[in-house]
């Protein structure tokens, strides 16, 4: 059974996957959905890759166990509050380079998976982390499709609203195993 916890941290890190593709469809000279899927998948995969490496981490050393509650609720809230800090402040410089070869799109898949692997070590906190893992990557994939598809419909899209979303659910959820 998928928890509803997990259905709101999939959402949350697929907002910064959906972005990406998002902006990167604008760039990108083929207009077809081939790119978007190529994105999707990279990004899929490396979401649930890096989720996995993180519960792998915590739950391979067992020292590290009485900890990973806590842990997990503090590495929610920062990743959330890291989100909210690059709403305010981006980053982005108005360039976006499109990605054409393997390397470039590992690099990106890498890039946009690191908060999974935070989030990874945190699904200590969750009944079943498997299937987390799997929803992660699921949800990741598809919102990576479907940025790259309203690329191609649309112009803008309101990212700094999904990155804020993205980071309040975070917060939600590092409080929320807090205290409960």
């Amino acid at each position: 059974m998928v928890s509803f916890d997990a259905i709101l941290l999939s959402l949350a890190l697929g907002i910064d996957a959906a972005v990406v593709a998002f902006a990167i469809g604008l760039a990108h000279p083929d207009k077809s959905h081939r790119p978007g899927i190529k994105l999707a998948a990279w990004f899929g995969f490396f979401q649930a890759g890096m989720a996995l490496i993180g519960w792998a981490t915590v739950n391979g050393f067992e020292m590290l166990r009485p900890w990973a509650q806590k842990s997990a609720s503090i590495i929610f809230i920062l990743l959330g509050l890291k989100l909210l800090y690059d709403v305010i402040r981006p980053a982005f410089d108005g360039q976006t380079k499109v990605p054409k070869h393997h390397h470039e799109f590992l690099l990106l898949a890498i890039a946009t998976s690191v908060d999974a692997l935070a989030a990874g070590i945190g699904l200590v906190a969750f009944d079943a982390p498997f299937v987390t893992i799997g929803l992660i990557g699921l949800v990741a994939f598809f919102m990576t499709w479907g940025g790259a598809y309203l690329s191609l419909h649309l112009k803008h899209l309101p990212e700094e609203w999904a990155e804020g979303a993205g980071a309040l659910i975070l917060i939600f959820l590092g409080v929320k195993t807090l205290v409960w």
